[in-house]
C-alpha cells in the first residue's frame, strides 16, 4: 500500500490572470489589506470592500493603488483563485468547509458548505487555503 502525504501537494498560489479584474475600492484599504476577502460595495459602481461579517466571498485583494491626482483607490481582485485567505481569530475553519466574511476581509466557516461558492483545501496557520473557481 503506498504511503502518501498530504506535504506533497499545495493549492497556495494559483490564481487565474484572466480573472484578476481592477475595481474601486472602499476607503480605507491600503496595502497591508493585500490577500484578504472581498465582497461587493454596492455604495458605488465597480466597488469593491473588506468582506464583512457574512458576507459572500467574491475575490481576493491583489494589488492596491491610491490614484491621488484623481482622487481614487483601486486594485486588482483575484476573482478567481486556490489562495491563502485571513481566519478571524477564534473561529474553526477545517477542510472542506465552505468560508463567508468574518470582517474585515477574513473570514470564517460558512453555517452550510456550498462547494460551488467556494472550499477549503487546507489549513496553514491562521490562514485557510481557499479554492474559489
Amino acid at each position: 500500500m503506498a504511503n502518501y502525504s498530504h506535504q506533497n501537494v499545495t493549492l497556495r498560489g494559483f490564481h487565474w490572470e484572466v480573472s484578476s479584474l481592477t475595481f474601486n475600492l472602499a476607503t480605507g484599504i491600503v496595502d497591508s489589506d493585500v490577500g484578504k476577502a472581498m465582497s461587493v460595495d454596492a455604495s458605488g459602481p465597480n466597488k469593491m470592500k473588506l468582506a464583512g461579517d457574512g458576507d459572500a466571498i467574491r475575490g481576493r485583494l491583489a494589488t492596491v493603488e491610491a490614484r491621488s491626482v484623481e482622487g481614487s483607490l483601486i486594485g486588482a481582485v483575484e476573482l478567481q483563485f486556490a489562495n491563502i485567505l485571513p481566519i478571524k481569530a477564534g473561529e474553526v475553519v477545517a477542510v472542506g468547509d465552505t468560508v463567508v466574511g468574518a470582517g474585515n476581509g477574513e473570514v470564517k466557516a460558512a453555517a452550510t458548505a456550498d462547494h460551488n461558492i467556494n472550499f477549503v483545501a487546507e489549513i496553514i496557520g491562521t490562514n485557510a487555503v481557499v479554492v474559489k473557481i
